[in-house]
């Protein structure tokens, strides 16, 4: 009984350290070894327990797991107690697949159905797809291949396979690990041993290459604004008080710039409400435009064209645009991007954030909020937005605009790269969760793009990780951020990050591949079980 214990607390500290934010050598580690140790040791408990008490422990083992990864959910400062639910749920969802999924890897290996191991990790990336994909809006953080990308030459695996080749790796190698430890064949070894190597070899070989060829001969100028507002402080300060405190940290940067990016959400009323009075802040706009003349009345528009007026650049605002449609007043998560000539560009965020932006589950859910958590029933109907984010920043340079965590999921910024974007500019606000893991979490997800894609991004954010990364994932310019040791902090970024951009095979194609493989070893692996099936007697799983 110690060997399997043991084997299984070993897996447990490996995997909840395996987070690039946390250990590289757990997350390198880990992607060759961490699930095979667990799965020696439920493999060595079947003989002593029965199948129903191993699936217990694998889902306890996971749901801990799980719960420190996503540790920094339970900052309820300001999203509340109830998050301990919507935190819970998510938990146990995770860990009910992968205890199942942990229990067939087993059985198989019980059985000795060695074929059906070989469909096993196109199984899991289906597994993975339906939450990906279909979950409320997709639950992008934590995939089980996320520790490979811990070092540069793994995120460059990603410019071939995205997150689901990432996965696929991960658990190809660690089943080859648990097989070879099984079987001691040296066929399995080397197999584990290919599969461990494949991506670092591949992604660091490409990597290299494109390190060789980089060229910073073409820049784009940026600055990017951290107000430093927590929601309380946003929601306590009025509008003309937020102005002058942007106002402020906007007259640090030095010109020439081509762009200045401020976060999501930045500023309240949208573009065209006329907010502000002139005797109010006549003093702040004279400061940026002395000799231009202003109505009594002016709107968050007019405050923007004077700053590209000020600086002659591009100007990109995260604020909320408020639309009727039937006499139903909807909002939506904007992004504005206003040229120094005035022009408008809007973008409208389009994967929304369950239970933040919208309700799940129809009429229903928002029936079943209202009874249970009416503190979190939206009085308004949020929408998501229907067209691409792809805006002009220069004649010559254009920008794929992102918000809050969409930029997470490849498949929602991939096409960005098809409209010949430039550059990625996402505008977030981690400040919902103070003092947490969060603003690291959602820039080392969010920064996977920029390999998969091969264009650089900046990033602004109110209170979290505000920066610019080139094309290679490597970090040009970052501000201070926060957390448990570091406070809030304001700050503008002035950086010129490298324009550099390739081709990649994921820009090409997509999770297309992975996608067709995962359907493909769904198919397999049911004929498999069914031809096995026909051949013994059927026997319970628990």
């Amino acid at each position: 009984m110690f060997k399997p214990v043991s084997y299984i607390i070993l897996s447990w500290v490996l995997v909840c350290l395996a987070q690039p934010d946390v250990s590289v050598v757990a997350s390198v580690v880990s992607c060759i070894c961490g699930y095979s140790l667990l799965w020696a040791g439920l493999f060595a408990l079947v003989e002593q327990l029965s199948w129903k008490k191993v699936w217990c422990i694998a889902f306890i083992w996971t749901w801990t797991v799980e719960g420190a990864h996503f540790s920094w959910m339970l900052e309820d400062l300001y999203v509340g107690t109830s998050i301990y639910f919507v935190w819970g749920i998510l938990l146990s969802y995770l860990a009910t697949l992968f205890a199942s999924f942990s229990c067939l890897v087993v059985w198989c290996c019980r059985k000795q159905y060695r074929g059906a191991l070989v469909w096993l990790p196109g199984v899991w990336v289906a597994i993975e797809a339906i939450r990906y994909y279909g979950l409320l809006s997709g639950v992008s953080f934590d995939f089980i291949g996320w520790p490979l990308t811990a070092t540069a030459y793994g995120r460059q695996f990603g410019s071939f396979f995205g997150w689901a080749g990432q996965s696929f790796l991960v658990i190809a190698a660690n089943i080859c690990c648990f097989a070879a430890c099984l079987l001691k064949h040296s066929f399995s070894k080397g197999l584990w041993l290919t599969l461990c190597a494949f991506p670092y070899l591949l992604g660091g070989a490409h990597y290299e290459y494109l390190k060789k060829h980089f060229s910073d001969s073409e820049v784009l100028r940026v600055a990017i604004v951290q107000p430093g507002y927590s929601p309380h402080m946003h929601a306590g300060r009025m509008a003309s008080a937020i102005w002058r405190g942007l106002v402020s940290l906007c007259q640090t940067i030095q010109t020439p710039v081509d762009v200045i990016v401020f976060p999501e959400v930045s500023v309240p009323f949208g573009l065209h409400r006329q907010a502000y009075t002139l005797h109010e802040n006549q003093p702040v706009l004279e400061s940026l435009l002395p000799n231009k003349s202003w109505g009594e009345f002016f709107t968050n528009l007019d405050w923007i064209q004077a700053i590209a007026e000020r600086y002659q650049c591009t100007v990109i605002m995260g604020m909320e645009r408020w639309e009727n449609k039937g006499g139903i007043l909807h909002l939506y998560n904007a992004a504005e991007c206003v040229s120094r000539e005035g022009e408008i560009t809007s973008y409208d965020k389009r994967i929304l954030v369950p239970g933040g932006e919208y309700i799940p589950g129809g009429k229903i859910g928002f029936s079943l909020c209202q009874t249970f958590f009416p503190e979190f029933a939206l009085p308004f109907q949020r929408l998501p937005g229907e067209f691409s984010g792809v805006v002009n920043i220069t004649e010559r340079i254009k920008a794929g605009i992102s918000i809050c965590y969409e930029e997470t999921f490849g498949y929602a910024i991939r096409p960005y790269k098809r409209q010949q974007a430039d550059i990625l500019v996402n505008l977030t606000n981690d400040g919902w969760y103070p003092r947490s893991r969060l603003p690291l979490v959602h820039f080392y997800h969010g920064m996977l793009r920029n390999q998969e894609l091969g264009i650089p991004c900046i990033r602004a954010c109110h209170t979290g990780v505000s920066a610019a990364v080139d094309s290679l994932g490597r970090i040009v310019g970052i501000l201070p951020w926060e957390s448990r040791t570091c406070p809030v902090s304001t700050g503008v970024l002035q950086v010129s990050v490298p324009l550099y951009s390739y081709h990649t095979v994921y820009a090409r194609l997509g999770d297309a591949p992975l996608l067709l493989i995962a359907v493909c070893s769904v198919i397999g692996a049911i004929a498999y079980f069914y031809r096995k099936k026909k051949e013994t007697p059927p026997q319970t799983f628990f």
